[in-house]
């Protein structure tokens, strides 16, 4: 139920006019003591309520985590979008890329309100490109470039942060929601080892499987592995993870290892995580989603307590967004 997109493809604007449909690009960045950030912009983002057409749903994320601790978070609807080849205007945010001199190169102001005043400041990352084939499908994943190197300067009233480090930025689109695809759960991760990209995604469901993706000679490789968890946990929300995975085949032994959550929800699970491969290792981020459990009736209120909407926010917004979120359980 995973395709893999070609790196230097560009999302078809139509796919964004087809209902439930959904399209979001990603983008993180972590320092060598895993401090760092991860920034999804998106169109008919799946964690949000399904109302309206994608292209009628622009929205964007934005976490900072210092000490396995959120220091920012926001998960906020915008009102309005222009959707462009190198540029993205949302709401008040503006996204420029440039391909030039075998990099790709990325350049975001970002200015969104939030409860605790305005969030303001610039990204920028530049990586190799990536060569690769796409394939077609419902469901498609592609790294846009290699590892690559990042810098943030944020604000947000009296707060401020710097980063710098490595980077790695994807895109996802599917023309059907994520809970129709059949599955049940993916593990998802990328880290630097070296001066190269490494990412695994793990899907179980109707169509399972197991893949590290790697930079070789400026292509996306794929190898499809077996995977050894160790250690099982249970989150307080009852998803459970591995504090290690063994990612493995013939002649090849990606060794993962997953921090306890700096993210949480009773679907989703996001990992600070150390990645070694023959003696050489480095950070990221990881991943875990369970789409069936998205819509439960049962804890939705809870996660509508921390999505900025356009009007009628929940009057506990401002202890779940902005700097230093007062509640950090959910």
């Amino acid at each position: 139920m995973l395709e893999i997109l070609d790196p230097q493809g560009a999302l078809d604007p139509s796919l964004l006019e087809i209902p439930g449909s959904f399209a979001w690009w990603y983008l993180d960045l972590v320092e060598p003591n895993g401090d760092g950030l991860v920034l999804i912009w998106a169109f008919g983002l799946p964690f949000l309520p399904d109302e309206g057409l994608p292209r009628e749903r622009p929205s964007l994320a934005l976490s900072i985590y210092r000490s396995g601790q959120p220091d920012f978070v926001l998960l906020s609807e915008l009102g309005s979008s222009r959707l462009g080849r190198e540029r993205w205007e949302m709401g008040d945010s503006v996204f420029e890329e440039h391909v030039e001199g075998g990099q790709r190169r990325l350049h975001i102001r970002l200015r969104v309100p939030t409860p605790r005043g305005t969030l303001e400041g610039e990204i920028e990352t530049t990586g190799p490109i990536l060569r690769g084939s796409g394939e077609g499908g419902v469901h498609g994943w592609g790294p846009l470039m290699g590892l690559g190197r990042g810098q943030a300067s944020l604000r947000c009233g009296t707060w401020r942060t710097e980063l710098q480090g490595t980077c790695y930025r994807d895109r996802n689109e599917c023309v059907r929601p994520l809970d129709q695809l059949g599955i049940t759960r993916w593990t998802w991760g990328r880290a630097g080892l070296g001066d190269r990209l490494f990412c695994w995604y793990l899907i179980e469901g109707e169509q399972p499987s197991a893949r590290v993706f790697y930079e070789k000679d400026g292509r996306l490789e794929a190898l499809p592995v077996e995977v050894r968890p160790q250690g099982w946990r249970r989150d307080r929300y009852g998803l459970r993870w591995a504090p290690e995975l063994q990612l493995e085949a013939q002649g090849f032994r990606l060794h993962v290892e997953q921090e306890r959550p700096v993210d949480r929800s009773p679907f989703y699970l996001r990992h600070s995580v150390r990645a070694s491969l023959e003696g050489v290792s480095g950070r990221g981020w990881g991943e875990q989603v369970v789409p069936g459990s998205i819509g439960s009736r049962l804890l939705r209120p809870l996660v509508e307590m921390r999505i900025q909407r356009l009007q009628n926010n929940s009057i506990f917004l401002p202890l779940f967004a902005g700097p230093r979120p007062t509640l950090r359980w959910l």
